[in-house]
């Protein structure tokens, strides 16, 4: 049971509490006489001493309240009680109508609108919110005429000192016990709360999942041993943490979503350490507002047969995937979405579709895929199958029983098993690979011979393409069971060019790499920043590496200029033109460029028209001139 300490200004209290304590055999054995100088130092020799509840009243449980953490029950004056000291107080101002001040902290009152009609008094009242407020409050009332004053002991001392005869707020048998009572509930629900918390604790540690507690700032308040385990870090070194510098991919916006009540729930899948786990978050709501989310943590379980020593040999095999979701390096609001639907695909067991143009990261999504699955455990295995015979490709994907190496004889379908195979440029199957390929997925066998043997698989299949796949089934040269079987679960890469806070963000990563191989520090401007993130990059992220790597090793200062990255742009990508049959290099423009180029044309070189058609000032028009480098021949 939690323990209650009374804490009390006047020795009649003091006795009137053990009294209702021995006739009501409550469960209180700490009472004591205090003042309010000592009120705070008392109260901490109760807690010392196992006090968990104090019962205190006036000044006294402000400042105890004010300087510890303990709960308070405040005792409060009655109405019958506050009616007999007016009943005296009368006797001693002996005056008609006269005045009554009642002074002191707003929780020791209660209503007294009808005083003034049963007693013919006029009732006045001064509320302070702080000790310091005691000797203002008493002036006031003096000041306002006040021919009685009740309040506490502070207050009785300050009406003392201007002369005004007072009362002290004497609390009897109604008050005191009635604060002993609340005291005891709150005891009961604390002890209650206290078992039900120790049960719920017990049950969340003897849990095989892990479990996380963070509050509204994101910062973990409490973990269970199965998190520990999983994170492989002691509790004093996560607790106060925040959650998305401890779990690295988790994302902080549908994090920050739960906390705001825009969603009820969200699902991803996560590495922690050499683990994939899917983490389920839940808000924890009260009736009015969200006090934190409660992350529920599951290891994703290999798929059977891939035990410690497979899983090693997998690796000196170099059939693993090197990247993972949290050394992603993106900015950009059109590639979050992206991450997410990733990381809730990793879960699944069913083939996922990765479009996007040439460059895009679509081998890195593949892999990040991987390592979050429960393939994880089992080979990664890539194959493309462009530039090959029908013959070769079904003999690459179903082994070829004359080849001597295990590998080629089984095929990539075998060699992938438990694990995940990686097929680029899908489009290029031939009509015969796709359809044993749909039965491979559809079913997890397929047909070896003629005799109707069967090869049965069990693999993540991940396919990724650079073109539009529904035109090549439109087209008649992708099958439409094969198609509609992967695109359920598809994955669109936008280009870079639509994303230029991952330009910015890509090549600060670059730079960094560059800086720690080579160790050459060089830095790079905004304003070249600006060059490249303007550049439309047809490429993509290749493409933005490579020249990256020319433009740091190629750079003559230690500072990237603007007229270097332009000058290499140049150089590496001119754009050409057929003019009269002939094909000729044409220096490369941005848009704006080429499109303020067009109307200066339009308008014979009037620039004033030309702003007012792209809705700027002549003097932004001057400078995009200079900036794009647009020639004006008018």
């Amino acid at each position: 049971m939690a323990k209650i300490a009374v804490l009390l200004p006047r020795e009649m209290m003091v006795e009137e509490v053990k009294a209702i304590i021995e006739e009501e055999q409550l469960d209180i054995g700490y009472v004591k006489l205090i003042t309010t100088a000592t009120a705070v130092d008392e109260a901490r020799q109760a807690m010392d001493e196992g006090a968990t509840i104090i019962v205190a009243r006036g000044a006294q449980a402000y400042l105890i309240k004010k300087y510890t953490k303990v709960p308070i029950v405040e005792i409060k004056i009655t109405a019958q009680e506050l009616a007999r000291l007016v009943k005296r107080g009368l006797k001693m101002v002996d005056k008609p109508y006269p005045q009554v001040a009642l002074v002191g902290f707003a929780n020791m009152f209660v209503d007294t609108t009808y005083f003034e009609e049963i007693f013919d008094i006029k009732r006045k009242i001064y509320y302070t919110k702080a000790m310091e407020e005691s000797d203002e409050a008493v002036r006031k009332a003096v000041e306002d005429g006040a021919d009685l004053i009740i309040g506490g002991d502070v207050i009785n001392e300050l009406a003392a000192k201007y002369q005004v005869p007072s009362l002290f707020f004497e609390s009897t048998k109604e008050s005191l016990q009635t604060a002993l009572h609340t005291a005891t509930s709150m005891a009961y629900a604390a002890n209650m709360e206290k078992e039900y918390r120790a049960q719920f604790e017990t049950v969340i540690d003897t849990s095989e999942s892990g479990i996380i507690k963070i509050d509204t700032q994101m910062l973990i308040t409490n973990l269970n041993r199965a998190s520990l385990d999983m994170l492989g870090k002691k509790e004093e070194r996560l607790i106060g943490k925040s959650i998305l510098e401890v779990v690295k991919d988790l994302d902080g916006e549908s994090i920050k979503s739960l906390l705001d009540n825009q969603r009820d729930i969200y699902t991803t899948s996560a590495l922690l350490g050499s683990q994939a786990v899917m983490i389920t978050c839940v808000p924890i709501r009260g009736e009015e507002e969200t006090s934190g989310i409660i992350l529920n943590i599951l290891r994703i379980t290999a798929r059977p047969g891939k035990e410690a020593k497979q899983y090693e040999d997998v690796h000196l095999q170099g059939m693993y995937a090197r990247h993972v979701f949290a050394n992603f390096r993106y900015k950009s609001g059109k590639m979050k979405p992206v991450m997410e639907r990733a990381k809730n695909f990793a879960l699944s067991k069913k083939p996922i579709l990765i479009q996007g143009e040439v460059g895009t990261e679509k081998e890195r999504f593949a892999q990040a895929i991987h390592n979050n699955s429960p393939y994880k455990a089992g080979p990664y295995v890539m194959v493309n199958g462009s530039g090959l015979t029908e013959e070769e490709q079904l003999k690459i994907f179903f082994g070829d029983p004359e080849k001597k190496g295990v590998r080629e004889r089984q095929g990539v379908l075998a060699t992938a098993d438990s694990g995940t195979l990686l097929i680029t440029e899908v489009e290029k199957l031939s009509p015969v690979v796709q359809q044993r390929l749909f039965w491979v997925v559809r079913h997890g066998e397929s047909i070896r011979n003629a005799v109707n043997i069967k090869e049965y698989y069990d693999c993540r299949l991940i396919l990724t393409t650079s073109i539009d796949l529904q035109a090549e089934v439109e087209a008649g040269r992708f099958r439409k069971d094969l198609y509609y079987l992967v695109t359920a679960l598809s994955l669109q890469i936008p280009p870079l060019r639509e994303r230029p806070e991952d330009v910015e963000n890509l090549v600060s990563g670059y730079r960094d790499q560059f800086v720690k191989h080579y160790t050459r520090y060089i830095s790079v401007p905004e304003e070249t920043i600006e060059v490249l993130k303007e550049y439309h990059w047809p490429g993509n992220g290749i493409q933005l590496e490579m020249f990256c790597e020319r433009l740091f090793l190629g750079t003559p200062k230690k500072n990237v200029s603007v007229e270097y990255a332009k000058y290499l742009l140049r150089e590496l990508y001119p754009e050409t033109e057929v003019v009269a049959g002939e094909r000729k290099v044409v220096v490369y423009k941005h848009p704006r460029a080429k499109e303020i180029a067009e109307l200066l044309e339009k308008h014979h070189g009037n620039r004033s028209a030309v702003a007012k058609e792209l809705g700027i000032s002549t003097t932004t028009l001057w400078r995009h001139i200079k900036k794009y480098e647009v020639k004006d021949e008018f």
